[in-house]
């Protein structure tokens, strides 16, 4: 992408970002936003191409989208093998998400101590090589503000074995700028059904985790869950029912609606503030007696899933049949995230 305009991480035009990036969206969503920018969508289009449904148990953050894809590579064996496709894809314009394997990565917290995949960067340029090593500029939303947050990463042969999981995103849609009220109702009973659903089996698997008493690996996989999936969920489902209105404007939607976009801004709230009280715990320096007293906050996150679930029916919605495998489903969804992001014992890091 050398030479020519590449996405950035501008936080005048992003989604609700004000003081970190975990202002509604996560690590992959903010690489995925910035490229849709970067194909020229606006505010409310990112929004609406970054919803999809209001299901807490089977959607997934990192991929299930309406309006755009990500394919994703992995070599979790050698990331080496995926260094010739992103060179490839940045030569062609394409810029490359990376979850770095944290063990291979320099100055991390988890070099050469864990094989952690739980953050994201973006790859938008890279140098020409001249018989050097490239030298590859990535977004990262933990980089210095006041320097674009860009790193620059030299592909020495101890740096290319971190690139394990890697993608590229993909408009699939022309823009949704349907009507407001047209937008909300064609969605209502479907989202009031699924975040019913989904409330009550995440509400199972918190009681669940409560009981049995958080680990280092069920603490960090239940932050992942509730920053990478649960709060971009219900962030992004409001932002793509109306652009936020100007100070002293109501929103351009009707009176159901407002009360729905509200109470799931209210509860993303909630998330963020469990999500990010787990991630302050882990490195205390004795987290395992900190994190009975972090999930007090999943208390007020069930109370504020609740009310979204009101606003809904209230709204009009349709809850739905009860679903008797969602617990199961979304505790076998957990189970992976702790296998695929931190890969190891559970004894292993006390």
């Amino acid at each position: 992408m050398t030479g020519t305009t590449a996405p950035r991480f501008d936080q005048l035009g992003a989604l609700g970002w004000r003081d970190r990036a975990l202002d509604g969206l996560n690590c992959v969503l903010r690489c995925v936003e910035a490229v849709l920018r970067f194909r020229g969508l606006g505010p409310l289009a990112v929004a609406r191409a970054l919803n999809g449904p209001l299901d807490p148990v089977g959607r997934d953050l990192a991929k299930d989208f309406d309006g755009c894809r990500v394919d994703y590579r992995t070599a979790f064996d050698d990331g080496g093998r995926n260094v010739p496709f992103v060179l490839e894809s940045l030569a062609a314009g394409e810029p490359v998400m990376v979850l770095p394997d944290r063990f291979h990565l320099p100055g991390d917290v988890y070099e050469g101590r864990f094989h952690f995949h739980d953050h994201a960067v973006l790859a938008v340029d890279r140098s020409p090589e001249n018989g050097a090593p490239a030298v590859l500029t990535v977004l990262d939303t933990d980089a210095d503000p006041d320097d674009g947050f860009r790193r620059h990463w030299t592909l020495t042969p101890a740096l290319r074995p971190l690139f394990t999981w890697v993608g590229t995103v993909t408009v699939t849609d022309a823009p949704d700028d349907s009507d407001p009220e047209e937008y909300f109702a064609r969605r209502l009973d479907r989202d009031t059904a699924l975040l019913s659903v989904g409330a009550d089996a995440l509400g199972e698997l918190l009681d669940e985790l409560t009981e049995a008493g958080l680990g280092p690996v069920t603490a960090r996989a239940l932050h992942v869950l509730v920053l990478g999936d649960l709060q971009p969920l219900l962030f992004v489902h409001a932002h793509a029912l109306a652009a936020p209105p100007a100070p002293g404007e109501a929103p351009a939607l009707p009176p159901g609606a407002v009360a729905v976009r509200a109470a799931a801004l209210g509860a993303r709230l909630r998330a963020k503030r469990l999500g990010t009280a787990l991630i302050a715990a882990h490195e205390q320096p004795d987290p395992l007696a900190v994190y009975p007293r972090v999930l007090e906050l999943a208390r007020p996150l069930r109370t504020a899933l609740d009310r979204l679930r009101e606003a809904l029916v209230t709204a009009g919605g349709r809850e739905g049949p009860a679903d008797p495998g969602a617990s199961a489903r979304l505790r076998a969804r957990f189970a992976h995230i702790e296998r695929t992001c931190f890969p190891l014992h559970k004894d292993a890091m006390t």
